[in-house]
């Protein structure tokens, strides 16, 4: 109110006469209401009335401040009640510049002259949740970010100082005003994008960013784009391996992969009612999942199994399936090296999403109990940055309590969480035992190098130094499958994904010696094929793990590694040149790395002839039959064109004859490959309706 203005209420006031003063205990209860940032206005309108000298003034300023009050107070009281009454959104602080001007501007509202209330249609009620975009849209807002807004609201200012985004899509320019950059979603070499939860705010129902045109991730909420199950999942495709002349090229050259995730990945999108997206699933990964009893060395690091048969999912009489089982010597758990374990646990907002932060807590405590008095353990979190929160120590009862520490909070340093996790590990090298940093998080890096390169660099130096990486994934929506794969086969390592607790123990307890002791790294195979015999061959998966020909006795080139107990599995399909001789070998596969116990390089070899295949499909060994279908299963996923007439019902009913043996693992089987069957004939209906 201008002092003019004030001058003009004072006379106004003064002229209508004299009234009595208001009650003591009235005008004690109006200063106590009036906010603090009201006294300058109050201390305006007395100089106003000091000036006029009017002897009616000192009767009636009781009135004029209760009047100024419950207006302004009203006023305040409108505007956070429409904010609370909006669909609930997290928060950032608003920088200096923007408080500064939202000040101003409630200034100039304070100043406003007092009018006749609007007309009841002309104020809108406080809106729900649904009608939040109505409501913003009616009201003026308060700050301006200086955004090309596309139907959208702008972003309100609430009372606390605070910005809250409408759950709507908001531009971003290519200049983002200082102290809100921290909240955008991050990007990821390679076209994989990731980043805090809704962009401006970490949650559920905060707008996706528009940047530079196009839509930034989303949370995995409830609405998600191109009706998408999640959002924000990133994974790659690798394509599939096609059919190769014999006579054109003769070997078949790849590094070894005892990588799990796909499986389980591929479970919960089948548990949650969705078909996996086609790049989510690596045949080689579906296959290793299970275990096909091949026996184990005694003597030596592998066994090499060989085994053939006619196949049922491929037309003409000519195909055949082959299966090379490689089993690695087993370490008990007594005989187990000691193990110094470095945890990278990912604490951003984000892993507060569907519990995954909890589950964490609960497979760390189940490794826990299986850990040895010689074993040491150390925790480093990253959020907003890294943190290391419990140096290397045996003691169980300080471990416990700092996993009972971890809370979700800020965005995802990974870069930093990674390079303070090295770090510890590098202080805690032991020679001779097991160094190995485990990292469990959703994989979205948003903050620090965002990019796979900068990381994989200082973890392939120091998997060549023995400190080797796992990484364990977590939740589904805003969920990286590429960089975590990625991690785990530069750091010299195993992953795995855990959707559910049963899972958290089969890596964490069951497999633990596995997933800690590698036996043999740098594992190569190679599969030569006799064209005498093999007109035509394919190998299933291993899309991402090849190596040129040339190159297998490369032992510079990086391959696999694996673990003490597990299994790996290479499918091939073969088509039979036209009276193939019984008594020539198919082919050969070849065997080569670095045995962990001998710092050697070994090779061994292993021949499978005509004569040695089953003579139909039923009477193969149950490994290759199990096999088959979990490969057919995957292929059948990825829409493969090799299985573009897969049967999924048929499929379906040799795995329920494969799990007649009660193993729970194979019902599970038999019950995902027939929720696939429904959803994939749902998408059918649906797609032939349209």
């Amino acid at each position: 109110m201008s002092r003019s203005s004030e001058r003009e209420v004072a006379r106004r006031l003064s002229e209508r006469g004299p009234e009595p003063e208001p009650p003591a205990e009235l005008l004690a209860r109006l200063k106590a209401d009036i906010p603090a940032e009201l006294g300058g206005r109050l201390r305006l309108v007395k100089a106003a009335a000091a000036e006029e000298r009017r002897p009616a003034w000192g009767e009636r300023r009781w009135l004029l401040a209760a009047s100024i009050a419950a207006a302004l107070a009203g006023g305040f009281l409108a505007l956070e009640v429409r904010q609370q009454a909006t669909a609930p959104v997290e928060e950032v602080e608003a920088t200096p510049e923007v408080a500064a001007r939202a000040e101003s501007e409630a200034d100039a509202f304070a100043e406003r002259p007092a009018g006749p209330p609007p007309p009841a249609a002309a104020v809108p009620p406080p809106a729900s949740a649904g009608d939040e975009s109505a409501q913003m849209a009616a009201e003026p807002p308060l700050l301006d970010l200086r955004r090309e807004a596309v139907a959208a609201p702008k972003p309100q200012l609430r009372a606390s100082g605070r910005l809250a985004a409408p759950a709507q899509p908001v531009e971003v320019p290519e200049e983002i005003p200082e102290g809100v950059e921290g909240g955008i979603a991050g990007s990821v070499v390679g076209g994989v994008h990731g980043g805090v939860p809704g962009g401006i705010v970490s949650g559920e129902t905060a707008a996706p960013l528009r940047v530079g045109g196009a839509m930034a991730p989303t949370t995995g909420g409830n609405a998600e784009p191109n009706d998408e199950p999640y959002g924000d999942v990133f994974f790659k495709t690798y394509g599939v391996n096609p059919f190769i002349d014999t006579e054109d090229d003769r070997l078949s050259t790849f590094g070894l992969d005892v990588d799990t995730a796909s499986y389980t990945v591929a479970r919960r999108y089948l548990t949650d009612g969705h078909l996996p997206p086609a790049e989510a699933v690596r045949v080689e990964e579906m296959v290793n999942a299970f275990d096909y009893a091949d026996p184990a060395p005694r003597d030596r690091d592998f066994t090499v199994r060989a085994e053939g048969s006619p196949t049922p999912f491929a037309e003409g009489g000519r195909y055949r399936v082959l299966r090379f089982g490689i089993r690695a010597r087993e370490v008990h758990a007594a005989e187990r090296k000691p193990a110094v374990l470095t945890f990278v646990v990912d604490v951003s907002g984000s892993m507060d999403y569907e519990n995954r932060l909890g589950l964490v807590k609960q497979a760390l405590g189940l490794l826990l109990d299986e850990l040895r008095p010689e074993d040491r353990v150390g925790l480093v979190v990253y959020g907003d940055e890294g943190q290391v929160l419990l140096n290397h120590t045996s003691d169980k009862g300080a471990i416990r309590r700092a996993i009972d520490r971890l809370v979700p909070e800020g965005s995802t340093n990974a870069e930093e969480g990674l390079l303070l996790g090295y770090q510890l590990a590098e202080q805690g090298l032991r020679q001779g035992a097991i160094n190995r940093v485990i990292l469990c998080s959703d994989g979205v890096a948003n903050v620090g190098a965002t990019g796979p390169q900068t990381i994989l660099a200082r973890i392939g130096r120091d998997a060549e130094r023995g400190i080797e990486l796992t990484t364990v994934g977590f939740g589904m929506g805003n969920y990286n499958d590429v960089l975590m794969e990625q991690l785990a086969d530069k750091g010299d390592g195993r992953y795995a994904y855990v959707d559910t607790l049963e899972e958290a123990r089969r890596v964490f307890v069951e497999d633990l010696t596995g997933t800690l002791q590698t036996v043999a790294s740098q594992a190569r195979a190679q599969v030569e094929f006799n064209p005498a015999v093999v007109a035509r061959w394919r190998l299933l998966g291993y899309e991402n793990r090849d190596i040129a020909d040339h190159r297998f006795r490369d032992d510079t080139v990086d391959a696999g590694e694996i673990g003490a107990g597990h299994g790996v599995t290479a499918l091939y399909e073969i088509k039979l040149a036209e009276d193939a001789p019984a008594y020539l070998p198919a082919a050969t596969l070849r065997l080569r790395w670095r045995s962990d116990e001998s710092e050697r390089f070994e090779e061994i070899a292993r021949t499978l002839r005509v004569a040695d295949f089953a003579r139909s499909w039923d009477g193969a060994p149950r490994a290759l039959r199990l096999a088959s279908v979990v490969a057919e299963f995957a292929e059948i996923l990825r829409g493969s064109y090799w299985a573009k007439d897969g049967d999924l019902e048929a499929l379906a009913r040799r795995a329920r004859r494969l799990a007649m043996s009660g193993d729970p693992r194979l019902i599970e089987l038999a019950e995902l490959i027939e929720k696939a069957s429904e959803l994939k004939g749902d998408d059918e209906e649906g797609g032939a309706a349209d």
